[in-house]
């Protein structure tokens, strides 16, 4: 009778193990999946007479997903703020981002110190797999 139970288990056993070892397959890369590597160059450009930025960066993330980036830059001495966005193709080795910050209002930016900050998420078929954020202190320039 044992040897019953477990050739008859065994016809379910199988294929339930395929579908779990399928399943784990398939989430796996998901767990993996993440932001590696992420900043703001401590340098941006001024342009367009103080009302658009330049601002660069290298990111790291999962080969084959997309990362939404956003920046917001704010000078205090000027009460000038920027914001841009990009979206960058992931390599899965590190890459440069360059987002065209416009401002925001009347204000514009001088050549001094300001801050930005940058949000990065990214998505693999339309779900989102990490989220990041950062703040950096820079140095405005003139082009």
């Amino acid at each position: 009778m044992p040897a019953q139970l477990t050739t008859r288990h065994l016809r379910y056993l199988v294929p339930a193990a395929i579908i779990l070892t399928l399943a784990g397959a398939l989430l796996v890369p998901r767990v993996l999946a993440r932001i590696m590597s992420n900043t703001i160059d401590l340098v941006a450009s001024v342009t367009d007479s103080g009302r658009q930025l330049l601002v660069t960066g290298p990111i790291e993330c999962t080969v084959g997903e997309r990362a939404n980036l956003r920046v917001t830059v704010k000078q205090r001495e000027t009460g000038a703020v920027a914001e841009g966005r990009t979206v960058v193709n992931c390599t899965g080795s590190l890459q440069q981002w360059e987002i065209r910050a416009a401002t925001q209002g009347s204000e514009v930016f001088q050549e001094e110190p300001a801050t930005a900050v940058a949000i990065a998420r990214t998505f693999d078929r339309g779900d989102v797999t990490d989220a990041h954020q950062w703040l950096v202190a820079i140095t405005l320039v003139g082009q």
